[in-house]
């Protein structure tokens, strides 16, 4: 338990996986409840929001794990001297990288789900 622990504490990200796996789990029973004749994994309507549920923990636990063994440095920076920088921001400019970041996140995701499927 204690080597589960400081893993845990050391890559923090990885935590979305498993509530990931937890929510494609209760699915099923949600499902159910909603409409009973439809089938266990079935990629209708219903399915297709837990799906994007599931797609966003995963994606983003691993674009954070990558950031933090790849380009460790960038990752220590924006937990860590990013608040103290963005603070000294105009409100226009605030703005526009929040814009920007949002807008980056939400085309990779795009991508990475086309080529998924």
């Amino acid at each position: 338990m204690k080597k589960i622990t400081s893993f845990v504490k050391k890559y923090p990200e990885i935590l979305a996986i498993p509530i990931g796996l937890i929510v494609w789990k209760l699915s099923i029973y949600v499902l159910r409840i909603l409409d009973p004749t439809s089938g266990v994994y079935d990629a209708g309507i219903f399915q297709i929001p837990i799906f994007a549920i599931i797609e966003l923990f995963v994606f983003t636990s691993i674009a954070w794990l990558i950031l933090k063994l790849i380009f460790g440095t960038v990752r220590g920076y924006l937990t860590g001297d990013f608040k103290e920088d963005f603070a000294k921001l105009e409100g226009w400019q605030k703005i526009k990288l929040s814009y920007f970041i949002f807008f980056a996140l939400l085309l990779t995701l795009a991508y990475l789900s086309n080529t998924l499927k």
